[in-house]
């Protein structure tokens, strides 16, 4: 009878380690490059949003600024028709421009040049006008 001792190798389990941490590490790797170019195309793209967007409120904001320019300067051509002395007050209420000056104030030429669209109450101790922003907008803004 023969009897064949085999020797283990001290070499193969270290081996095996040393390949399996190793490959352990080749795919972290490789996962980390692949995140980092994902987020880096999700950056660029949210950049070019943000940009846009960016483009696209300084577009509105300026939009704004002209709209606003138009509803102050014919507030004041509403004040000089009237005469300043006659003026109560003057705001601006949602969607309409109110007026309210005294009761023996001259409206006539506010009906030349709004016609219809002055809406007038007119109490004992003051008359009230309301006139249609969208009407004032739509007749004075040229884009």
């Amino acid at each position: 009878m023969v009897l064949i001792i085999k020797e283990k190798s001290k070499y193969k389990p270290i081996i095996r380690k040393i390949l399996s941490y190793g490959s352990l590490i080749l795919m972290f790797t490789v996962y980390y490059f692949y995140m980092s170019d994902q987020f880096l195309k999700q950056n660029t793209k949210l950049s070019k949003e943000l940009e846009s967007n960016k483009q696209l409120l300084a577009s509105k904001i300026e939009l704004t600024k002209k709209v606003e320019k138009v509803i102050y300067k014919e507030a004041e051509s509403c004040v000089d028709l009237i005469g300043q002395e006659k003026i109560q007050s003057i705001k601006i209420v949602k969607d309409k421009l109110y007026i309210v000056c005294d009761w023996d104030t001259d409206i006539e030429p506010l009906f030349i040049r709004y016609g219809i669209m002055a809406l007038v109450k007119s109490t004992p101790e003051n008359i009230k006008i309301a006139i249609d922003l969208q009407f004032i907008v739509e007749s004075n803004y040229e884009a």
